[in-house]
């Protein structure tokens, strides 16, 4: 289980470039705080922001500093909480049942598509997942606790893992909360849950840095109340709003998302029957270790249906008790003997294969790939060419890449995210002053518009492209001749 876990999360890990838009945020916010010494307050493109806390972002940082700047260490963080994510979940089937169930489930989730390519993605999912899971780890330790003294430290454990999740990705750390609530009103253990020292330690890992931030910035507090709660779960401006999205976002990945192992969940489920309303009403109602997995897994995905911002890696920590119930219906409905050594194979030959698809997406062409379009930028410029990119909102992979040296222009310059306007460009190359080479970029969309502004100022250019993206070098000495003479007198 470790070797697989290993396997898979560092296999070709820093071999693919970073891609746009998500990872290339990531990267260079937390490139940014480690140029800038400033890692209380978060900046992209050298301005304030605000999405996400800022734990990620110093997790990136971390890797940067231990392995530099490169993919590798920008993605290392994920390798870690992947494979920590891996004993968490083994550790609680092992709790529930038997070390038998608990080692089926890593083994499973280490060789499950969806979080293998999870943790090949800069996000902050899996780093939640890992909370999220160890939260729910110590409670089911609590539950199971022999004293009350070990009880009571592991709801301490349950609570920090909360504040460093909250400190990742904000409330949607709680949702775990409200089954693990339901469960334990519903048969009153003698642990409470309601630790005033775990509740403390809570606020003060989760809400400190929210506290020191407002404090300096007063208009912040609204702004988190309001778009980044309150419109994530109303508006209709975020991402996959419409009704149906559920079904398309959640649902492949969840599934499809098992690879091989769905299999053995479709086959669960029919043996249990578990899709008939009065069967799982009378599971949920049971009281047993299945139960509390339903309970997990349902709650919380009712809440992401009805929230209006859906995206895939949203539910990644729900496939923790998806994978706890396939390990105990393998182990339970196959008969124990031999059912690990199946498991063991199915898992060896799937994380394989896993590996060489993430050694396959290294090597294929991909327009999000900031790492090629930073070679083509490399190819046509020199260490003091400045780089603008052509209405192009973003590119920030780009942007780490060129360790920052990157401004953004469009025909007006009054966009938000917009450096200045393209004749403000113009001008600066046709000055008198004007010693650098310029090299602009732009999709194959917006090239043809950029190429006639060039030319109708009269600055001579040379134009490269790859499959996807455009280039204008405009060197040192760029004015046509026939723009020279007027531009003097």
């Amino acid at each position: 289980m470790v070797f697989l876990a290993l396997l898979v999360s560092f296999s070709f890990q820093g071999s693919r470039g970073l891609y746009e838009t998500t990872e290339g945020r990531y990267a260079e916010c937390a490139r940014e705080m480690t140029k800038s010494g400033n890692y209380l307050e978060p900046t992209l493109g050298y301005r304030p922001h605000w999405t996400k806390p800022p734990l990620t972002y110093w997790a990136i940082a971390g890797g940067i500093k231990l392995l530099g700047p490169s993919e590798w260490g920008v993605r290392f963080y994920n390798v870690i909480a992947f494979f920590f994510t891996v004993l968490a979940v083994a550790y609680i089937g092992a709790t529930l049942w038997d070390k038998t169930t608990g080692l089926m489930a890593g083994l499973i989730y280490a060789s499950s598509p969806f979080p293998v390519f999870g943790a090949y993605a800069v996000t902050t999912d899996t780093l939640l997942t890992l909370w999220e899971v160890s939260a729910v780890l110590c409670y089911i330790k609590a539950y199971h606790a022999m004293s009350s003294a070990e009880g009571k430290r592991w709801i301490v454990a349950m609570w920090i893992s909360f504040g460093l999740g909250f400190l990742t990705k904000g409330p949607a750390v709680l949702l775990p909360l409200i089954p693990v609530l339901m469960w334990h009103f519903q048969h009153k253990p003698q642990t409470r849950i309601a630790s005033p020292m775990g509740i403390l330690l809570f606020i003060l890992v989760g809400f400190s840095w929210y506290l020191v931030v407002c404090l300096r910035h007063p208009g912040l507090m609204p702004y988190f109340l309001g778009h980044e709660v309150v419109d994530r779960v109303t508006s209709n401006s975020v991402h996959n709003h419409e009704w149906y999205k559920p079904f398309v976002v959640y649902l492949p990945v969840l599934t499809l998302g098992a690879g091989p192992w769905l299999y053995f969940g479709l086959k669960i489920l029919w043996q249990k029957r578990i899709i008939s309303p009065t069967v799982l009403r009378s599971y949920l109602r049971s009281g047993s270790n299945g139960s509390f997995l339903l309970l997990w897994l349902l709650l919380p995905l009712i809440i992401f249906c009805l929230v209006k911002s859906r995206l895939e890696f949203y539910v990644l920590p729900l496939y923790a008790p998806i994978v706890l119930a396939i390990a105990r219906g393998i182990y339970t409905g196959a008969g124990k003997a031999g059912v690990l050594r199946r498991v063991v194979i199915i898992s060896v030959l799937t994380a394989f294969t896993l590996a060489g698809l993430k050694g396959v997406i290294c090597y294929s062409s991909n327009r999000k790939d900031m790492r090629a379009l930073y070679k083509l930028c490399r190819e046509v410029g020199q260490d003091d060419t400045e780089f603008v990119s052509f209405n192009r909102s973003k590119l920030y992979g780009l942007q780490y890449y060129l360790n920052g040296d990157l401004r953004r222009t469009s025909l007006t310059g009054r966009e938000t995210w917009a450096d200045e306007s393209v004749q403000d460009d113009i001008r600066k190359i046709r000055g008198p002053e004007s010693s650098r080479s310029y090299v602009f970029i732009t999709d194959k969309k917006e090239a043809h518009g950029l190429c006639n502004i060039l030319k109708e100022s009269g600055i001579d250019f040379k134009r490269f492209h790859d499959r996807y993206w455009v280039t204008c070098l405009v060197e040192k000495g760029h004015l046509n001749p026939a723009y020279r003479s007027s531009f003097d007198q």
